[in-house]
């Protein structure tokens, strides 16, 4: 019951890899983590911190849908909650949102992820959900701790933007996305939260 309670929490509220520190300020520090993270993936990036972040490969169930960040997290929600209740499939943290250009009015596609690569198996999920496999990939990644809507994920990505043209060495490869690691149990300033942008280093002549 109380597994069941915590999926719900976690996921209302968004209605071994290589960490390379590269830019810090001092945040409020967040809560502990509301579910565990899929095998191999890193820990969260501290609040205030932009770091280049290997992720492993991993499996998640996938919603998409065509409306405005926030309303999207609702529906979304709803559609993967219910694949992950019929195929018994526990929580994690966290819950990615993918955006398909920096401006959120495009295609929103949310993502519940397996806690292993071995677990399930990939292809049709429960009505709309997809059960998907993700490559290796690196991301430029930005903590954020406290409230998340469509202006400070802006204000976000701004940031990303603002270090890739100081560092051209890293290029964007990918649609931004958007991570929550609290629900709304979690007081909304300790909530944790990363935007990232996926990046390819560029090779040097």
């Amino acid at each position: 019951m109380l597994t069941r309670y915590v999926m719900v929490f976690l996921a209302i509220s968004l209605i071994a890899a290589t960490c390379h520190r590269v830019e810090a300020s001092e945040k409020q520090m967040p809560a502990d983590l509301d579910a565990p993270l899929p095998e191999g993936w890193p820990e969260p990036t501290p609040p205030g911190e932009i770091a280049v972040k290997d992720y492993p490969a991993y499996r998640s169930a996938v919603a998409k849908s065509g409306m405005k960040m926030d309303r999207a997290d609702g529906v979304l929600f709803w559609q993967l909650f219910a694949h992950i209740q019929a195929n018994e499939i526990a929580m994690t943290a966290p819950v990615v949102n993918t955006y398909s250009s920096n401006d959120d009015s495009q295609q929103v596609e949310m993502e519940f992820l397996y806690r292993s690569i071995k677990q399930g198996n990939a292809g049709n999920g429960l009505g709309q959900v997809k059960v998907e496999d993700h490559p290796q990939q690196t991301f430029l990644t930005l903590g954020v701790v406290g409230k998340m809507n469509a202006d400070i994920y802006q204000e976000s990505l701004q940031k990303l933007e603002a270090w890739l043209e100081k560092n051209p060495d890293w290029k964007q490869s990918g649609d931004p996305r958007r991570l929550g690691y609290h629900g709304p149990m979690t007081p909304q300033a300790k909530r944790l939260w990363e935007v990232q942008i996926p990046v390819a280093a560029v090779k040097q002549d």
